[in-house]
């Protein structure tokens, strides 16, 4: 059989999966201008968020979406309120610095909680799969690709037919203008990042479904959302997903004719290279609400 239609369909899947786990991560960069390097501990946050409701509760993580990204909408707040608006006037690398030390503050807060051991959530239909004529889809695989487009649309919704989405557009666009028509960069701020980190959390629970996970992938995370908005550019949730699905068939490519090992240096050779060559990425502007 050839394997190139299977490996097309993998990175579809693995790609929209991509685009929501780094929306959150685009869009508090396009907006708050500012780099959150943990981002990917939030997504593991959500992972054990999910991995616990169904071990002790039995709750599904797809079911239990809606108390990750409530979780994290709180979360996302409150650090905005007490830790990043305090040094956002300050030099961008006072950011960087306080978000690294989240970073590590939350990796072992969930290594003294849960342990370095990989956990993963076993749902039964984990294992159980389907053929498409000459292509075999696992239902985790497909279930994790219908939820991802459908949230990442429901982003995208926001953004576009809302006053609130209107608002974070405005704001990442030009704040002076947006406080001379009244609206409040601050409060833009908060919402941006509760639904940052919402996205975070929610996004975790889907990629604990996928594979297994431990307290110290933050990083690799964090990387992964970075390159997808590189590549994809902050412009719109377009952007996102040209930059998921440009990760998803790296990924998969990638495994295949050069083995596990070598994907995560492939990502970043490729977002070194995005860097140099097209800082934009391939759809976006320089700020989230330019276009």
């Amino acid at each position: 059989m050839d394997i190139i239609p299977q490996l097309i369909l993998e990175s579809l899947l693995l790609g929209a999966f991509y685009a929501f786990m780094s929306l959150g991560f685009s869009l508090t960069w396009g907006v708050l201008n500012i780099i959150n390097l943990a981002y990917g501990s939030y997504i593991l946050l959500g992972s054990y968020l999910a991995y616990s409701l169904y071990t002790y509760l039995g709750i599904d993580p797809i079911l239990s979406l809606p108390v990750s990204f409530g979780a994290g909408f709180l979360l996302g707040l409150l650090t905005q309120r007490v830790l990043i608006d305090r040094v956002m006037r300050l030099e961008p690398f006072m950011v960087l610095i306080l978000t690294f030390g989240l970073d590590i503050f939350l990796a072992n807060l969930l290594n003294l909680v849960f342990r370095a051991d990989v956990r993963s959530i076993d749902v039964p239909y984990a294992e159980r799969s389907f053929i498409l004529g000459p292509l075999v889809v696992t239902e985790v695989k497909v279930a994790v690709f219908l939820l991802s487009l459908v949230l990442t649309g429901s982003v995208y919704l926001l953004l576009q037919r809302t006053w609130t989405g209107r608002s974070i557009r405005a704001v990442a666009l030009d704040r002076e203008g947006a406080q001379i028509v009244g609206i409040s960069p601050t409060r833009v701020f908060l919402i941006t990042s509760g639904l940052g980190t919402g996205i975070a959390l929610s996004s975790g629970n889907l990629y604990g479904v996928l594979q297994g996970f431990t307290p110290f992938d933050g990083g690799m995370l964090t990387v992964k959302a970075f390159l997808v908005s590189i590549v994809g550019g902050l412009g719109r949730v377009e952007s996102a997903l040209a930059g998921g699905l440009f990760l998803g068939f790296l990924e998969v490519f990638t495994a295949f004719y050069l083995g596990e090992g070598w994907k995560f240096f492939a990502s970043l050779i490729a977002m070194f290279l995005f860097l140099l060559l097209r800082p934009r990425g391939l759809l976006g502007g320089k700020y989230y609400g330019e276009t």
